[in-house]
């Protein structure tokens, strides 16, 4: 990706975070997108020290002001736009569906599916105007099958899965590829400190992966990297699964 332009929304940490070094060490200028400023401003000191080029920029998903401003940055500064990883997304907290308040469904959807909308708006005519390239949406298997008392986020990310391959649809032949990666259990230090506090839902978070483990959020970022390089280059509308094996995982027997 040499001399390509990448933006990473949401890359303020975890997997953006390693999205955007992904990036940057395949040979792209990056784009560092967050709703926190200090974390944007993480990743690119991450990227600096590596020798990468990166720029932070301070934005909300669900503000299509605030995306615009990132493409006004993107093209100012590096000229151009090529490869996109949507990244950013909110849940709620773990409840049954009826006692999510209308306000946190509307939030989730606000960030998780009308900002990946809003963002490829935005995206979409630069890349295009930029020569072409590759947007990867970041869904999760929840959106696959449903996640209980994750109502409002598996659907959103349902959404996001069908977005993504509408997308991909309509820009196949203006020269943009769109498809999204569907991750299972991420180890990121959120999620680790969250289980470390429940050792029993550890274990059965664990369990539910084929492999036994999360992903590290490098492998969730090369599979990104991959789908926005040229070694995909015939690939669109695919929603890639890395999952370590839940979907396959059977709940009978365990080998």
């Amino acid at each position: 990706m040499k001399n390509k332009v990448a933006l990473v929304m949401g890359g303020g940490a975890g997997t953006g975070r390693a999205t955007a070094l992904a990036f940057s060490r395949a040979g792209a200028n990056v784009v560092v997108a967050d709703i926190n400023p200090e974390g944007a401003q993480k990743s690119v000191a991450a990227i600096a020290a590596e020798g990468g080029e990166a720029i932070a920029v301070q934005a909300d998903m669900a503000s299509a002001g605030d995306i615009q401003k990132v493409m006004e940055k993107t093209r100012d500064h590096f000229g151009g736009l090529h490869a996109v990883s949507n990244n950013a997304a909110l849940g709620t907290k773990n409840l049954p569906i009826t006692d999510i308040t209308e306000e946190a469904w509307d939030r989730c959807m606000s960030v998780t599916l009308k900002g990946v909308w809003l963002a490829m708006k935005y995206q979409l005519p630069l890349i295009e105007a930029s020569g072409g390239g590759a947007i990867v949406n970041i869904a999760s298997v929840a959106g696959m099958r449903g996640d209980p008392f994750q109502s409002a986020y598996a659907a959103a990310k349902g959404g996001v899965i069908t977005l993504t391959k509408t997308a991909a649809v309509e820009y196949a032949k203006r020269g943009v590829r769109v498809n999204a990666v569907s991750p299972g259990g991420i180890n990121t230090g959120g999620m680790d400190f969250y289980l470390d506090k429940m050792q029993e839902m550890k274990e059965k978070v664990l369990n539910t992966h084929a492999m036994g483990r999360m992903a590290e959020p490098e492998e969730i970022a090369d599979a990104v990297v991959y789908l926005c390089s040229d070694q995909s280059s015939f690939v669109t509308g695919h929603n890639l699964v890395v999952d370590g094996g839940i979907l396959v995982r059977s709940n009978v027997i365990d080998l």
